[in-house]
């Protein structure tokens, strides 16, 4: 698997996307009022093995990577980026500020926590280097004929009941991260955007 070599400035910029994306994640979790439907999949993994969450996330990742191989599904250098980086800077992130128990930071970790993570989407994705790997993962399900919103339903709806049942957290962080990530990160790839991405 080769990709083309990205500049300088795309490269950068995709991966100071990917740190804020994973920021924004660690502060949902941190919150625990309630974690994105992904979050809750990884969450739950995490707690029934020894696994951490951000391992999770990139063990997740490889496996997704693994299939989208498999099914000749487009990649780039940002796709494979996105499963080492969010990961790594979510456990990081959670080393550093560990367990929050104050209700005020609680609750700004959970509102500001998708904000940041639609940030680092317009970041990353306006650079064209690929999709992530679960992204990817619901075009897949679109190119044989499956509308992407049954797609991403399906999927999604999948890891929350399946975490759920591994002691995953839902809440009303997780409602709030679902209304909230995608006009945030349509506001940013607006203005982020490169080469003529169109939202």
């Amino acid at each position: 698997m080769s990709f083309p070599k990205p500049s300088l400035f795309l490269f950068t910029r995709l991966i100071f996307g990917l740190i804020l994306f994973g920021f924004g994640l660690a502060l949902v979790v941190i919150g625990n009022f309630g974690v994105s439907p992904w979050e809750v999949f990884h969450q739950g993994i995490s707690r029934r093995t020894p696994l951490s969450i951000g391992t999770t996330i990139i063990c997740i990742g490889i496996i997704i990577l693994f299939f989208l191989f498999l099914l000749k599904e487009p990649m780039g250098i940002g796709t494979v980026a996105n499963v080492l980086v969010i990961g790594l800077v979510v456990d990081i992130t959670l080393s550093i500020f560990g367990e929050i128990t104050g209700l005020f930071p609680r609750v700004t970790a959970t509102l500001f926590g998708p904000i940041i993570v639609a940030l680092g989407s317009g970041f990353y994705i306006g650079t064209n280097l690929g999709p992530g790997p679960r992204d990817g993962l619901m075009t897949a399900f679109n190119r044989r004929g499956v509308a992407i919103w049954k797609a991403r339903t399906v999927i999604e709806g999948s890891c929350v009941i399946v975490g759920l049942l591994l002691g995953g957290t839902i809440g009303w962080g997780t409602v709030w991260f679902l209304i909230s990530v995608g006009p945030s990160v349509q506001f940013f790839l607006r203005r982020l955007q490169i080469n003529g991405l169109t939202t």
